[in-house]
């Protein structure tokens, strides 16, 4: 099992009065790296994904374990595993750290459809999807 990480310097603008990370931005750092994954294990970019050919991985469920706060300039690592492959959906489990402090946990997970607006629809995940996800997939 293979770990997908990233690695991001925090922002002013993402950054409260406190200097500490607003957390809807660490939502937004987490949809961040799934969108990475895609682009660089998968090959196949949101811009790919969503404009070219009407497909999308939203997210449908979300639980956040918030557990220290990342600060202004802090770099934060994000990890990511996939924990389950289904037919037409995925679930990631992603966590970031700064050195060893863990700062947040998350589990995800996403549907695979295809369409826009009133017609989307889940769609089965291609073998293509589902075999770059098999080295970052943990055995359970």
């Amino acid at each position: 099992m293979v770990k997908f990480e990233v690695t991001r310097k925090i922002r002013f603008g993402q950054t409260d009065a406190a200097g500490i990370t607003y957390y809807p931005r660490l939502v937004e750092m987490i949809n961040d790296i799934v969108e990475d994954f895609f682009a660089d294990v998968v090959n196949f970019s949101y811009k790919e994904m969503i404009v070219e050919t009407d497909y999308g991985v939203p997210t449908v469920n979300l639980n956040v374990n918030f557990k220290n706060p990342a600060e202004l300039e802090d770099y934060v690592v994000w990890s990511l595993v996939v924990t389950k492959i289904g037919r037409a959906s995925f679930s990631v489990l992603i966590d970031a750290k700064v050195e060893e402090k863990e700062i947040l946990t998350a589990d995800v997970k996403l549907v695979y459809i295809k369409g826009k607006g009133n017609i989307m629809k889940s769609h089965p995940l291609t073998d293509h999807v589902k075999e770059c996800m098999q080295d970052y997939l943990v055995e359970g």
